[in-house]
């Protein structure tokens, strides 16, 4: 799980990719991971670079988002 801090150059790195938050327009956050930009309502899972990347939470002084590879562990 990744917490953005808004209002600032927020970025982290996450199984190796670089998550960026962009901008937040009501309840869609926009990111960049892996150098592809995604908009993702507040709530749900969007697929964009072989990842999936949730929405969890946004506030005024917050953003958290969680980035999965996509890979099962085989079970």
């Amino acid at each position: 799980m990744i917490t953005f801090d808004r209002g600032v150059s927020a970025k982290a790195s996450v199984l190796g990719v670089e998550a960026k938050l962009v901008a937040v327009n009501g309840d869609t956050v926009v990111l960049s991971v892996a150098g592809q930009e995604v908009s993702v309502p507040v709530g749900e899972t969007r697929t964009t670079s072989g990842m999936g990347v949730t929405v969890q939470q946004v506030t005024e002084e917050k953003v958290v988002v969680r980035v999965s590879s996509g890979i099962g562990n085989g079970n």
